[in-house]
């Protein structure tokens, strides 16, 4: 433990899988920490609190989890999934599938192919824009302050990250190499630093538009290290185990301000063999064991798991439909689907329209450069 063994304690933050990927929305999910200002009691109507991002307990690698989802519209309303995509299992995602054969089309050759084309382009560039899919960067918080919703104080939640909140804790933990900055670990539960957030609605009232579209997010950094705190908001840590800390602190501080790689090196050579380092790493397996006991695991809350066949059955039909080109919305197109699959193993009526079992398509390219996300 002395050496930094352990998997958190002197945890190098570069090393989440956000930064080693190759370049969904949750409905109603209780564990997951909402900050909209539509919930804000403040007079301005502004949602401040104070949080912690930090590592995922169970995994830290995986402690930023970005979830990719599609939302699909249908006669019986929508449904979401999240996609296998999120795990980097794309040939596991008949969703995208599909979209690749839509994408791929060749509309100048009209017909089918014009058709699939248009299942699939943005309504923004004219198509219809079938394939709703959604992205999301959610971290693990524990929320130490907010008025707007005390009974969450204490707990830790899943929290859908904004960009520009991610790009500040991705500068820090994440600094370029030009910039010759030490990476503060930012997210570390007893030494990492707090956040004071601060989110401004857009114009018009909850619901409109430009609400949501233009809320903006602010967050300032704790100048000092914050540790995290029990449920029941009392010090994680006892008199003695805050002298300890507070001693890697301090030794620790010259080294985040350094810009001097080599200094720093030395400075964390000496730091890592000094006992009151070996005294933090028996502190820190303590705590967090306690974290462990409290906080919810955002890999099995939150990321990919296979559909259940219901789920399945909804999105097989529902590819089906977009795929002999018809629109999943309309009540014929799933008629004429469930007369025809009695009658023709569930071909559409149209005669241009792919076999059920599998869809024809124009060929694809399997390379991904062209894809769009």
């Amino acid at each position: 433990m002395s050496n930094f063994d352990n998997d958190f304690l002197g945890f190098d933050p570069s090393q989440l899988e956000v930064f080693n990927q190759t370049e969904s929305k949750s409905q109603g999910n209780p564990l997951i920490y909402k900050t909209s200002p539509s919930n804000a009691k403040s007079e301005d109507g502004h949602y401040r609190c104070t949080i912690k991002v930090v590592y995922n307990p169970f995994n830290p690698k995986q402690s930023v989890l970005e979830q990719q989802s599609y939302a699909l519209h249908d006669k019986d309303g929508w449904l979401t999934v999240i996609s296998a995509l999120t795990v980097n299992k794309k040939d596991e995602c008949p969703i995208f599938k599909a979209w690749k054969k839509c994408h791929f089309a060749k509309p100048e050759n009209g017909g089918m192919d014009k058709i699939l084309y248009d299942q699939a382009l943005p309504k923004d560039k004219g198509g219809k824009g079938l394939f709703d899919k959604r992205y999301a960067r959610y971290v693990v918080v524990q929320v130490l302050e907010d008025e707007n919703q005390p009974d969450k104080v204490g707990k830790y939640l899943f929290w859908k990250c904004p960009k520009a909140i991610w790009l500040q804790i991705d500068a820090k933990i994440h600094p370029s190499v030009e910039s010759k900055k030490a990476k503060i670990p930012v997210m570390d539960y007893l030494f990492g630093n707090s956040i004071e957030l601060e989110v401004i609605p857009g114009a018009g009232n909850p619901g409109d538009e430009t609400y949501g579209r233009d809320t903006k997010y602010l967050g300032e950094f704790s100048r000092r290290p914050v540790s995290c705190i029990n449920p029941d908001g009392s010090p994680i840590l006892n008199d003695n185990e805050k002298v300890i800390l507070n001693n890697y602190i301090a030794a620790m501080e010259p080294v985040w301000d350094s810009k001097d790689p080599v200094a720093r090196a030395e400075m964390e050579a000496k730091i890592k063999a000094d006992p009151n380092t070996a005294e933090l790493g028996k502190i820190y397996t303590k705590v967090l064991g306690q974290i462990k006991s409290v906080c919810p695991n955002i890999e099995e809350e939150l990321s990919y798991k296979p559909w259940s066949d219901t789920v399945k059955a909804r999105v097989d039909r529902w590819i089906k439909i977009v795929l002999a080109g018809n629109d999943p919305e309309d009540e014929k197109s799933y008629e004429g689907f469930e007369l025809d699959k009695k009658e023709n193993n569930g071909a559409s009526k149209n005669e241009e329209a792919p076999k059920a079992e599998e869809p024809e398509a124009p060929a694809v390219e399997e390379s991904a450069d062209d894809l769009p996300f």
